[in-house]
């Protein structure tokens, strides 16, 4: 990695990386060919002050990788088969817009379903415009899996959320890492973590796993799988019985206190450790070292989102709870309530355009999650309007997380066609079988003969790509221009340079979007011909065009923050206060109050006798993001094989030995995955690697590149009695079982793929 200044010259461009959510800055330096030669993280940029992770350094071999597609390929053969036609991007793009067009006629827009993935910015953001310019309510992006419960929890209890804020080296006095771990999944994050301790910082994790992040703690609280909701109950309590909670900004502040008072009392930490196995000392410890300690910052985590049912809910209404009572919200160092973009630098939700779905003339049902999850569709998003307008007219700007639908619904809609059909599927950079929760669901929705239309846009021949009509060319981020605006939940962007041309006809994200929206939209300026195009819109209030952002001294804007806002307007609830039991829950049938359902389920989703333990996959490890990255041979050598972590006494109790293959079973299927015995993890927890594929083993049907060897989304279950009552999946704390196994044998891929393919 070499040494550059953005300022050595013009050939050096700055961008940043979008190989995970992070998106640190990157220089690269190209030649006078405009080829990439060198790079290095950029030091002027705020995000993570010229550090890069594994992943960012393998940026030019993924950029350069013999894998990658090249040139949009049409399906010729059975789907699944590997028979493909090249055609151009204009053929493609008249062909997949004819077909849309007629469903659309025929169905109406809402029988078009999308699902985002990772690999870019342009894309979530353009396919939620193009979504809304259509006319379905049916959209999803990654999102979907990190965090709306928690943001419908939070907006609804406070008017706004915490999720996207940071704590504060020398300010944040206690940190509460609840489900998360960044020294995995967020150097950045981890790094100010390291510097707020270094300030005398005192950190409490609440992890089944003594994770990296863990053993930096003061205090781990190894709580079982699906019980967060219960741990949060005994916290409340402990804070309420010895006095320690912010009584005045309670007294002031909030509503609903003697509902959470009279709930809470149940949870001495003597029931509350028989429910979630964290000590009950350690119970009272935390608690009033997050009372009173502060100013005290409890982290969002994607974990408690994923918990399923009831475990979901009081999971994410106990943590706001915890952060109203304790007197940190809005507070320097505490608990921030994130601000809107400033409207005089940047226009977000008018250029993104929710209202044109509302008003649709086209659209004349709800999602296809709707009647199962109200809260989460076109009404809940009404409501939320309604409530938050006045004091944010606009609304929140991560608006899409009050709208996206839920993935196993679009699935059902598809095979079973209820609530209605969904006839085609559009998979913009994201892999459903592998990262979405449900795979055997969607595999046979995307086999189904009741689909008519498969496309996706990918880096990477994925397993979804093997089964799909059409099959698009992404851009990564160095081919492309960019601006990073973190899918609206945060208040700040960064804009980046493109590095160099597209090799083939590889398109940027926004391209796919597009085109298909000027060939479908009543409105020709609606999408303007290039993606700097439409970044000069959302840059116009600034001043300054995206050209004049990326070329500058200057390439991003953070807000400074304010706080104590709510002294001078109040919440924007419906009630201008903090509402501990949200009357926005009540409003769409949801129960309110932060009653722990368990232990740790109120619907079984397997037998206990044949299934004893819990499995929670979706573990971040740092050289993989998701399903992506599994084609870097440097990555591979690192992480080469999928890891599963059991303690050595349930090791021995099930006849498996360290570093030897083993067998992870569900109703749904089993997996195998090979053992590495980890003496911290709770003895009822296995751990698997989650996403996980082989671009190196046979591609198409039946192997599908060994989407169901190792995968764990392979056997994770997709019944909508098991979501959340937002929607979201029950990706972790699933029952299971284990034994030993043998190594899976799969046949190798051949390098070459069938039919006019990339190496044309």
């Amino acid at each position: 990695m070499a040494k550059l200044n953005y300022t050595d010259g013009s050939e050096v461009r700055r961008t940043f990386c979008t190989l995970c959510p992070q998106h640190c800055g990157m220089l690269f330096r190209v030649d006078g060919e405009g080829e990439p030669q060198a790079f290095d993280g950029d030091r002027n940029n705020p995000v993570a002050n010229g550090k890069l992770c594994i992943k960012g350094t393998t940026a030019l071999e993924i950029h350069r990788h013999d894998d990658r597609l090249n040139f949009p390929l049409k399906r010729v053969g059975k789907r699944g088969e590997g028979k493909w036609e090249r055609i151009s991007w204009q053929q493609a793009m008249d062909e997949i817009a004819a077909k849309l067009r007629d469903l659309r006629e025929q169905d109406g827009p809402e029988s078009v379903a999308t699902l985002g993935g990772t690999h870019k910015t342009p894309g979530d953001w353009a396919s939620w415009r193009w979504a809304a310019d259509f006319g379905t309510p049916n959209f999803v992006s990654q999102g979907r899996n990190c965090g709306v419960s928690e943001y419908i929890a939070e907006i609804s209890m406070y008017g706004w959320d915490t999720v996207y804020q940071s704590f504060y080296p020398g300010k944040t006095k206690c940190i509460v890492i609840w489900g998360s771990n960044p020294a995995e999944s967020s150097p950045p994050s981890f790094e100010r973590l390291r510097q707020c301790q270094a300030q005398g910082a005192k950190l409490i994790v609440v992890d089944p796993r003594r994770t990296k992040t863990a053993a930096r703690a003061d205090l781990h609280l190894p709580v079982r799988p699906r019980t967060d909701g219960a741990l949060a109950l005994g916290l409340i309590h402990v804070m309420i019985r010895d006095g320690i909670y912010d009584k005045e900004f309670v007294e002031n502040w909030c509503t609903g206190f003697d509902e959470v008072e009279k709930e809470a009392a149940q949870w001495t930490p003597e029931r509350t450790e028989e429910i979630t196995g964290v000590p009950a000392d350690d119970i009272v410890t935390a608690a009033h070292m997050y009372a009173t300690l502060g100013p005290a910052r409890l982290s969002f985590g994607v974990a408690a989102t994923q918990l399923g049912e009831g475990a979901s809910r009081s999971a994410v209404l106990g943590r706001s709870i915890l952060r109203a009572i304790s007197g940190n919200l809005d507070r320097p160092g505490g608990e921030p309530l994130g601000n809107p973009y400033d409207e005089n630098t940047f226009s977000w939700l008018p250029n993104i355009n929710f209202e044109k779905l509302v008003d649709h003339p086209l659209r004349t049902r709800e999602s296809v999650n709707a009647h199962e999850t109200p809260i989460t569709s076109i009404s809940g998003y009404k409501a939320f309007r309604e409530a938050t307008a006045k004091i944010y007219p606009e609304g929140h700007t991560g608006t899409a997380y009050v709208l996206f639908a839920s993935q196993p619904a679009i699935y059902r809609a598809i095979t079973e066609q209820d609530p209605y059909p969904v006839k085609a599927v559009l998979v913009q950079c994201g892999e459903p079988l592998l990262s979405m929760g449900a795979g055997k669901a969607a595999y046979d929705a995307f086999t189904s003969e009741k689909l008519e239309l498969l496309v996706t846009m990918d880096m990477w021949m994925t397993p979804t790509a093997q089964l799909s009509d059409y099959v698009l060319p992404a851009a990564d981020f160095m081919e492309r221009a960019d601006l990073s605006a973190h899918w609206g939940i945060g208040n700040f962007f960064v804009v980046g340079q493109q590095s160099t041309e597209p090799v083939g006809e590889r398109r940027n994200d926004y391209d796919l979007w597009a085109e298909l929206g000027r060939r479908l939209s009543d409105d020709p300026d609606y999408w303007p011909e290039t993606v700097e195009g439409m970044f000069d819109r959302f840059l116009a209030p600034s001043g300054k065009s995206y050209r004049e952002w990326a070329d500058g001294e200057v390439n991003h804007r953070f807000i400074k923050p304010v706080f104590y806002k709510y002294k001078e307007r109040g919440f924007a609830t419906p009630s201008g206060k903090v509402e501990l039991v949200p009357s926005l829950f009540e409003r769409f049938g949801v129960e309110a109050r932060p009653v722990y359902t368990g232990p740790p389920y109120s619907v079984p989703d397997a037998p206990e006798a044949e299934y004893p333990l819990q499995m929670i996959p979706g573990s971040r490890v740092r050289e993989l993001t998701a399903s992506n990255l599994r084609q870097s041979e440097r990555l591979k050598r690192i992480h080469p094989e999928p890891i599963c972590d059991v303690h050595p006494d349930t090791a021995t109790q099930y006849g498996i030995s360290d570093g030897e293959w083993m067998i992870i079973e569900r109703p749904e299927g089993a997996i195998r995955q090979r053992a590495r015995l980890d003496p911290s993890l709770r003895r009822d927890t296995v751990n698997p690697d989650g996403y996980w594929w082989n671009p190196d083993e046979a591609q198409y049907e039946p192997h599908l590149s060994g989407v169901w060897v190792s995968n764990a989304n392979a056997i994770t279950p997709g019944a909508p009695e098991l979501s959340s009552f937002a929607g979201d999946q029950p990706l972790r704390g699933a029952r299971c079982r284990i034994r030993a196994g043998e190594e899976p044998v799969a046949p190798p891929r051949e390098r070459v793929l069938t039919g006019t393919t990339t190496e044309d």
